[in-house]
């Protein structure tokens, strides 16, 4: 099957219509549904793209077959604990997986290597 780009909305499966039809806001500031905006295929976002949480957090960058996959910046939600955190670079699997930089809510960050959303410390031969 060939890409398109399109919107997709969904938490745990995709649609191409929110939940409830129609994507807004509601009176806390949260979105009706998870949103999808880029490259899709299969009826999934495949490609480069723009992923909102309900929460109003947002994934740019790579995805394959529905997951975070390649490079990319999450950018955490001004709703949640966290608001001002993200997290550029490598992604596997939805998880922080290669070369990356967090940058925390007051602005510090953390540079160099991710396995499996950990931070990896080196040592001085390179290992761990």
């Amino acid at each position: 099957m060939s890409s398109k780009k399109g919107i997709l909305y969904g938490r745990l499966e995709w649609s191409e219509e929110p939940r409830g039809g129609v994507y807004e806001k509601d009176k806390e500031g949260y979105f009706s549904d998870n949103k999808y905006e880029g490259e899709i295929e299969n009826g999934e976002p495949n490609g480069n793209g723009t992923w909102t949480q309900m929460d109003g957090a947002t994934y740019v960058g790579q995805f394959v077959n529905g997951r975070r996959e390649g490079l990319g910046t999450f950018t955490w939600s001004n709703l949640g604990p966290v608001s001002g955190k993200s997290y550029e670079g490598q992604w596997v699997n939805n998880r922080h997986h290669g070369k990356g930089k967090m940058t925390n809510e007051g602005g510090n960050v953390v540079e160099g290597n991710w396995i499996n959303n950990e931070f990896m410390l080196e040592c001085e031969d390179g290992l761990e």
